[in-house]
């Protein structure tokens, strides 16, 4: 487990000097971390959280969603991503542009307020850490604790029932093979995300995209919360975004 999160923090810190390299000291850009489920913006994430301020020169911040660890489980991804939006119009430090770093399904989180929020500062450079853009097989594992037991009782039921979208999170990025009609027609988050239903394509999602100046892409080899569908190489399968 040691070596695991070693790892990680070098892909951290190495996805995090590919992205700040490209700006100018001189004009050092701020940033916003959104963390992975089940997690908060405290201990170790805040520990992240100053590692790359310190790394970059660049100041930042972990932007949380409701109370983090619950709601990261429990609020709909639509949800958080509005959030956020919110969030980030009202923090004039970013006012000029600001860069994104994001973890696991904080990715989703970070996708969602680069394409659906208007009016919004523009994000300069994104690097995603293990985020699974092109959905999963199944709901991630969860470990122990009050929060696994709802949300295991929950997933019994249906995936793609309305009540189970819109009450466990991850729900809204489970793609299960062989059921892409009810995927499609029924789960609330990712085929929207991802530009995938033929005839609700917004050309202003892509459009806010392919804006930013740099996307780094990073795949964390041996993590293994969600399960993999094709987390990082979704381009290839959606063809959209």
């Amino acid at each position: 487990m040691a070596n695991i999160l070693r790892r990680h923090v070098l892909l951290l810190t190495v996805a995090t000097l590919l992205l700040f390299s490209t700006v100018p000291v001189s004009n050092s850009i701020p940033f916003i971390l959104f963390h992975g489920i089940g997690d908060k913006c405290s201990g170790g994430v805040s520990n992240f959280t100053q590692l790359l301020s310190n790394l970059s020169g660049s100041p930042g911040s972990c932007l949380e969603i409701g109370n983090g660890e619950a709601d990261s489980w429990f609020m709909p991804l639509t949800h958080q991503a509005s959030l956020a939006c919110e969030k980030v119009k009202m923090m004039k430090e970013l006012s000029q542009g600001y860069n994104i770093v994001a973890q696991s399904q904080g990715n989703l989180v970070a996708r969602g307020l680069i394409e659906f929020c208007d009016n919004a500062p523009p994000v300069v450079n994104y690097v995603s850490l293990g985020g699974p853009h092109a959905g999963i097989a199944a709901i991630p594992k969860c470990s122990s604790g009050p929060f696994c037991a709802i949300a295991e009782a929950l997933m019994k039921l249906e995936i793609y029932n309305d009540f189970v979208q819109d009450h466990i999170a991850p729900s809204g990025y489970v793609k299960i093979p062989g059921e892409m009609t009810k995927y499609l027609g029924h789960s609330k988050y990712l085929p929207k995300l991802n530009n995938e239903r033929p005839d609700q394509r917004n050309s202003t999602f892509k459009d806010r995209f392919v804006s930013l100046h740099n996307l780094v892409l990073v795949m964390m080899m041996g993590l293994i919360l969600c399960c993999q569908l094709n987390r990082q190489n979704y381009t290839e399968k959606t063809g959209s975004v």
